[in-house]
């Protein structure tokens, strides 16, 4: 249990994962490390090990590398679902979504999700899904402005096998859709990254950084450039860390109470409001 004077509402979690103990539930996991709300999406259990069964596979071209490891479907969500059900005073769901590959069908499930099931945003991942912000994400940019909910992009550099992205593609996607409620998720995984982000995204006020395996300092400069009331805490666990871990890392910037609760709740909820 984190010692703590506020409530905490994890912007990032995963409805399992390798940091939780055998045969523990999400909600113990919650309950172990103090978290009093999550929202969960699902998780591409077959990633890493599809990449890192390949790697050193000098046969296969980066193209056929991207063809086995891309997926061709939507990810399942049944298992998220149910624990909302069950549990929806603590957890909500954003929906893990790749408009590059979407049907006709693909869109009227997200659409059911987020209307009957207690879902209020959209997380891509731009990398594991292959996509390119300028060519890809126009129509998911206007679903979720329609619907009012935020967009979490999945922050990262790109696999070996792909091209390069770069932060300027996200930021004329932001130029393009004023509106959108945009969530950079790993905001400050590097300096680089996070000084990347103050360039270009500091004129819009719906834009939100998320602090999950982010370095510290960047964490502070985020909150001091960018204000405190744009930066999320969320933790990508459990398949990535635990929460204990990135709760200090702002515990330990030695932040004013009234910061803490914004970051480590206030934030969040209020976004989802």
């Amino acid at each position: 249990m984190i010692d703590k004077d506020f409530p905490i509402f994890d912007a990032h979690m995963h409805y399992t994962g390798k940091f939780m103990n055998k045969n523990e539930t999400l909600i113990e996991f919650l309950d172990r490390f103090g978290i009093d709300k999550a929202i969960i999406t699902t998780l591409n259990t077959s990633a890493n090990s599809k990449l890192l069964s390949t790697i050193n596979n000098k046969d296969l071209t980066d193209k056929q590398l991207a063809d086995k490891f891309y997926p061709k479907n939507q990810y399942n969500h049944e298992h998220v679902k149910k624990l909302i059900e069950s549990h929806p005073k603590r957890l909500i769901g954003f929906y893990w979504f790749n408009p590059r590959i979407a049907d006709e069908k693909d869109w009227k499930e997200l659409t059911r999700y987020i209307k009957n099931y207690n879902f209020k945003g959209v997380k891509t991942q731009a990398s594991l899904d292959n996509l390119d912000p300028l060519t890809d994400m126009d129509k998911l940019a206007e679903f979720c402005i329609d619907l009012d909910i935020p967009l979490y992009f999945h922050s990262g550099i790109n696999f070996y096998f792909q091209k390069p992205f770069k932060i300027q593609s996200l930021y004329e996607l932001k130029k393009k859709y004023k509106k959108l409620k945009l969530i950079i998720g790993h905001a400050a995984y590097t300096m680089e990254y996070m000084i990347s982000l103050l360039r270009y995204f500091e004129p819009f006020p719906r834009v939100y950084f998320e602090t999950s395996l982010s370095v510290p300092y960047g964490i502070k400069v985020l909150i001091k450039v960018m204000g405190a009331e744009r930066v999320l805490y969320g933790s990508d666990s459990p398949p990535a860390t635990t929460p204990d871990i990135e709760i200090n890392k702002i515990k330990i910037l030695d932040l004013p109470k009234d910061i803490q609760k914004k970051v480590f709740y206030e934030n969040t909820n209020n976004l989802l409001v």
